[in-house]
């Protein structure tokens, strides 16, 4: 039992320490600009504001649509004024067309 005992402890040591001299610390994006960030923070933000969006422009101008791929966040503010609260209010600025893509005007949402 001493000896089954000793050999476990040795394969426990010696799998922590291949483990340890194996592992790779996390990678850092490194080269990434903020404006990156900022495009894939503002295109989930877009995705999010998009029901709410369709309804107003729908219920504004019927006959026209919109892409995401064109619309542009033009400013973004928090109500208040803690850290803790989370109440923004976000401008928006869609590009809408009518049939195959015929631009008609830009719609701000706020």
């Amino acid at each position: 039992m001493k000896k089954i005992s000793v050999i476990f402890l040795l394969l426990l040591i010696s799998l922590t320490t291949v483990s340890f001299v194996t592992w790779k610390k996390p990678q850092i994006a490194e080269n990434v600009s903020t404006k990156e960030i900022h495009s894939d923070f503002f295109d989930v933000l877009l995705v999010l504001l998009d029901p709410y969006a369709r309804k107003v422009i729908n219920k504004e101008y019927p006959s026209r649509s919109y892409a995401l791929w064109d619309a542009e966040i033009l400013e973004i503010k928090r109500l208040t004024g803690g850290y803790s609260q989370y109440d923004f209010t976000v401008k928006v600025k869609y590009d809408t067309y009518t049939g195959p893509f015929i631009f008609n005007s830009f719609v701000h949402l706020t």
